[in-house]
């Protein structure tokens, strides 16, 4: 049990100065004719710097209170992984919250949005308590919808 504590803590000290680098690295201001990379949502919208994302568009598991430290080629912050415990049913369910790291990263073209890049992976590492069948950290791919 300690050294899974001690994997994370170190997983989590890795993120922090990995986007600190990231965000000193890239001390150059954006040209005029660069875009934002977005995290695209259920509805086909892209969004900067989300406060909460729904994971697959079922509302049974999302991601909330997400306080952003970089948002570049690769974006980095923290926030709540909410799993709905779906006992005795999903819409019956109560949220269980455990505390993540977040990083969005893989940006691609936007199909459909000329000149436009959306985050096509969500890695997200467990800070404290997790399910009990997930591993420390998870990436997920992130679609265009």
């Amino acid at each position: 049990m300690r050294l899974t504590r001690m994997r994370i803590t170190v997983a989590a000290g890795l993120l922090a100065v990995s986007g600190t680098l990231a965000a000193t690295a890239v001390a150059a201001p954006a040209s005029a004719g660069s875009t934002t990379v977005v995290m695209v949502n259920c509805a086909g919208q892209g969004q900067i710097r989300p406060g909460g994302y729904d994971i697959g568009c079922t509302a049974n598991e999302m991601l909330a209170t997400l306080h952003w430290q970089t948002w570049r080629g690769t974006a980095y912050g923290n926030g709540v992984l909410k799993v709905d415990d779906c006992t005795p049913t999903c819409a019956q369910g109560k949220y269980i919250k455990y505390l993540v790291l977040t990083v969005l990263w893989r940006p691609k073209a936007w199909p459909g949005h000329a000149g436009q890049r959306y985050f096509t992976r969500v890695t997200w590492i467990f800070t404290g308590k997790r399910p009990g069948n997930a591993r420390a950290a998870q990436t997920l791919s992130l679609r265009a919808y």
